[in-house]
């Protein structure tokens, strides 16, 4: 490799040394603070390191990988995510039976899996950083074994995982066996050269074939419907901490393996997949919607608005010119950043009224009335992260539905225009539930506030603060984002 290629992949390779120095760490002492600082340094380094790799971009790192802005950007936002689960997971962590040494390290291998996955650009690539991503994930959601809840939903997403990895295995098989190649920028549903045994047309039809299975793989990671149903259980039963990495981490990642294989292989043109992709998007976009009406687990309502949030994000994907691609990832890394901002939030909260020692954690958001009056700072950022999901105008969720509106009309799909404005209106009665329960007067002597009040930590209470200031700041000047998004 070349000095540059290096200089390219420069936040991974600091991730993967940060990783082996945290194991000779742990081998030479175990220290629950001293690991949790070095993995912040690791990971607030790996961040600057992204000042250093602006003269690679654009530019093709060995056949595996390829550096351009949209992967900057998604891998920025990756970062993000780890550094406030790494912050938040050292006071949820502090009274757990274990010993929470590992977890930082399953922590930062989640981590590099899914930086991998951003610039991946070639199937072994997207594979190897897939089961990084997933075997870490199923780590650190079985991390608290002392959980009936948690052991469940850590062995139901390695069965279903492992199944959805094997799907796409398969069509990343059919998808080589038709074009000869695992580079997505050489896969093209145009004929190659074939015997007299085969026609053209069975060809197409085996790579049309592969690219649904990549598809379904790809799906079931993102939770669009009908490849949900796991989503609510592994939600709910993980720790919170490893719950705001499967819906941020993991989600971001995925995406943008499905933007570059979706693009950079030409299968936006092909009218099947596209009609079969807009199919999955309205169904996640209702389904999510209507199923988390009745929901009165937080973490499980979120799941469900999660599974409505990929289907509104893969609208971006339905495009009918090639000059709407840069629109389509400016749209996607826009929407990506305020849902993100947005989760973090709702997590960091969901951290802070949680203990790991406890048999579940304390998530059913009946337990948030009256939390403006008892806490307003908490009740405030809670009140704005919810509003942004919802798309209200002022915050950054608003701007990024525009964003996907504006695509969707460009493009002229209207039919999942159509869904998004009846799936955004659902959500916004059970957004609008919540916060009309924190606004909620409390209720005098009751127990059951009691338990819930979150704990004074200074720490969360900053990392609300920033986010709210940053839903704010971007709803109110969006041209700040996009600008700081593509400054490279």
């Amino acid at each position: 490799m070349s000095a540059l290629e290096l200089l390219a992949i420069a936040p991974q390779l600091i991730l993967s040394l940060a990783i082996v120095l945290q194991l000779l760490l742990i081998a030479v002492k175990r220290t629950r603070v001293l690991i949790q600082l070095f993995t912040l340094a690791s990971l607030m380094l790996a961040v600057v390191s992204h000042f250093a790799i602006l003269p690679a971009l654009n530019s093709q790192i060995t056949i595996l990988f390829y550096l351009d802005e949209f992967a900057v950007a998604a891998n920025l936002l990756i970062l993000l995510s780890a550094i406030c689960c790494a912050l938040i997971s050292g006071s949820y962590l502090k009274v757990s039976f274990e010993v929470d040494d590992e977890f930082y390290v399953l922590l930062l291998l989640t981590t590099l899996g899914a930086s991998l996955l951003t610039i991946s650009t070639h199937f072994a690539s997207v594979f190897l950083g897939l089961e990084l991503l997933s075997i870490s994930l199923i780590g650190m959601m079985g991390y608290l074994r002392h959980r009936s809840q948690t052991l469940e939903a850590s062995f139901k997403y390695l069965i279903l995982s492992a199944t959805a990895s094997s799907i796409l295995l398969f069509g990343m098989a059919m998808v080589y066996a038709y074009s000869g190649d695992m580079s997505f920028a050489y896969i093209q549903f145009t004929y190659p050269q074939v015997s007299e045994q085969s026609s053209p047309e069975s060809l197409h039809l085996l790579a049309q074939a592969g690219s649904v299975l990549i598809l379904a793989g790809i799906a079931f990671k993102l939770s669009l419907a009908p490849f949900h149903l796991w989503t609510p259980d592994v939600y709910q039963g993980a720790p919170a901490p490893v719950t705001m990495v499967l819906a941020t981490i993991s989600k971001i990642a995925m995406f943008t393996v499905l933007v570059n294989f979706w693009f950079l292989s030409d299968q936006y043109t092909d009218p099947t997949l596209t009609n079969i992709l807009a199919g999955l998007a309205i169904t996640s976009m209702l389904a999510g919607n209507l199923l988390a009406l009745k929901q009165t687990n937080i973490k499980r309502l979120l799941a469900y608005s999660s599974i409505a949030h990929m289907g509104y994000l893969v609208i971006v994907l339905i495009i009918i010119a090639p000059t709407s691609v840069d629109l389509a990832k400016q749209s996607a890394l826009y929407y990506l950043f305020a849902y993100c901002i947005a989760t973090l939030m709702l997590f960091t909260f969901i951290s802070q009224t949680s203990k790991a020692n406890k048999e579940h954690d304390e998530d059913e958001w009946q337990h948030w009335r009256g939390l403006f009056w008892q806490s307003p700072m908490q009740g405030v950022a809670i009140i704005f992260a919810l509003l942004s999901l919802a798309g209200i105008p002022l915050t950054a969720g608003f701007i990024g539905k525009f964003y996907l509106i504006n695509t969707a009309v460009i493009n002229q799909v209207w039919w999942l225009l159509a869904s998004l404005v009846v799936g955004s209106g659902i959500g916004l009665y059970y957004y609008l539930r919540i916060i009309f329960m924190v606004l909620a007067k409390p209720q005098l002597h009751s127990m059951t506030q009691a338990q819930v009040l979150p704990t004074r930590n200074m720490l969360s209470h900053l990392l609300l603060v920033s986010f709210t200031i940053a839903l704010l700041l971007f709803g109110l000047l969006p041209d700040l984002l996009i600008d700081g998004l593509y400054f490279l």
